[in-house]
């Protein structure tokens, strides 16, 4: 781990558990700007956590999440990310996620005319259940075990 005594801390937290929480050597995350790598004694970011994977390195392991986006935060030596979903790379069903991709696919095909703004906020939501739905396929076909 961290040298002279410094340590990185990281928590993975969704609205349901905390996914992830331990003392890390590093953490590569996508956020608004492109991606960052955390390491101890980073200066403070509080930013937008985009739609990709965490890897999270602990010494010669790398975990790897895929992650819906939310929030993402550094502070003394503590990295947060606060998001809807987190699932280990390894623990991805693929089969489920390509279904989750086609169900958005065909929701989005047969979403109805009506008011302008309503409409627009259901295909917002939609598409982005289809980007999470592909980040999970992509992240599982690239770092998973499966």
């Amino acid at each position: 781990m961290a040298d002279e005594g410094r340590q990185l801390f990281c928590r993975v937290i969704t609205p349901e558990e905390v996914i992830f929480d331990g003392e890390v050597d590093r953490v590569i995350a996508r956020i608004a700007d492109g991606e960052i790598g955390v390491l101890v004694d980073h200066a403070p970011t509080i930013s937008t956590v985009e739609i990709a994977d965490v890897r999270i390195l602990q010494d010669d392991e790398t975990l790897v999440y895929a992650t819906s986006d939310g929030f993402f935060k550094v502070s003394e030596n503590l990295v947060q990310i606060l998001v809807e979903e987190a699932i280990p790379a390894d623990e991805i069903d693929v089969s489920e996620a390509e279904n989750r991709v086609e169900e958005a696919e065909n929701d989005l095909s047969g979403l109805a005319e009506g008011d302008e703004e309503d409409v627009e906020r259901a295909r917002n939501e939609i598409e982005r259940r289809r980007r999470v739905g592909e980040n999970f396929v992509r992240v599982a076909r690239r770092y998973g075990e499966g």
